[in-house]
């Protein structure tokens, strides 16, 4: 499984960081599940899965992300990303966040997983 950021993506995600050291925090794929930190208390039904998909990107001591449940790393072209195990059955082999001048979005060689990707930044 692989994930990587398109060029639109990845400049709009480095605007957003603005220039804040990548040393300084991780990155997290995340897919609402009611144990996700930074949720906004949503609770829609679970096959609803246009608002869950999520890139968090927080400081690397960050009390509220517990990696028991992001277990899993891999490398992507903005660096090491963290996302749970349990949730690799969701993901296609070639995995794109990209970016349209409105969101982030998530598609695979089997098409769009996500038309909208929330970003969090908490650092």
């Amino acid at each position: 499984m692989k994930f990587t950021f398109s060029n639109e993506a990845t400049n709009y995600i480095l605007n957003k960081l603005n220039g804040v050291n990548q040393d300084s925090y991780n990155i997290i794929i995340d897919y609402v599940d009611g144990s996700s930190p930074y949720s906004d208390g949503s609770s829609a039904c679970h096959c609803e899965v246009y608002n869950k998909y999520r890139i968090l990107i927080v400081n690397k001591n960050d009390s509220n992300i517990k990696y028991d449940k992001y277990n899993k790393t891999l490398d992507t072209n903005l660096g090491k990303a963290f996302y749970p195990e349990f949730y690799e059955m969701m993901f296609n082999e070639n995995n794109v966040f990209d970016f349209n001048n409105f969101n982030l979005f998530l598609k695979s060689e089997a098409g769009i997983i996500s038309e909208q990707v929330k970003l969090i930044i908490k650092l």
